[in-house]
């Protein structure tokens, strides 16, 4: 038998075990975090979606214009502070007019994605309303895309994307997607 050559501790070890498998645990759930919000980053094309019938074109440029641009932008340089983007309809069936969205994907830190805002807003900037005929609507609407607090857009994978119809009742007519390079 061997000699007892401990100084007055009484009741053993710590025991790490608990501790080990909550570090783990955190650690575990990070990673299914940065996981899960990078994952819509992948497979991004710029392109657009023609959901409805009676929606002609959709489109995006950095300049306003009076009328539908010439040309279409699918990828900005360098944050510009707007971007409009152009819905040409004709014979849509949309009651209670047209409205936008925009959603943002890119990198930025993942505290500020999950705790943070868009902090981007779209504004209608349609000068003359569209024309309707028998609950049809025809014409060019301008969407204004702007960060909130009226800096560049930041980087990354835009869409943005039209709805007709009135609030629990809407529906997408179209999508745009486009990217701001950093």
């Amino acid at each position: 038998m061997l000699p007892d050559t401990t100084t007055g501790r009484r009741g053993g070890r710590r025991r790490a075990g608990p501790l080990l498998a909550a570090t783990c645990s955190a650690a575990a759930l990070l990673f299914l975090a940065v996981v899960t919000l990078s994952a819509g980053q992948r497979g991004f094309s710029p392109g657009e979606e023609l959901v409805a019938p009676g929606v002609e074109d959709v489109a995006v440029s950095q300049v306003a214009t009076t009328s539908y641009p010439r040309s279409d932008v699918l990828r900005l340089d360098r944050g510009p502070e707007v971007v409009y983007v152009y819905l040409r309809v004709e014979g849509l069936a949309a009651d209670g007019g047209l409205r936008a969205r925009v959603e943002r994907s890119g990198r930025e830190p993942v505290l500020a994605r999950l705790f943070g805002g868009s902090g981007l807003q779209v504004l209608d900037e349609e000068e003359d309303p569209l024309g309707a005929s028998e609950g049809r609507l025809s014409g060019v609407v301008r969407f204004a895309v702007r960060e909130e607090s009226g800096g560049p857009l930041p980087a990354g994978d835009y869409t943005v994307e039209v709805l007709a119809g009135d609030g629990g009742a809407s529906f997408a007519v179209a999508r745009k997607y486009f990217v701001v390079e950093a």
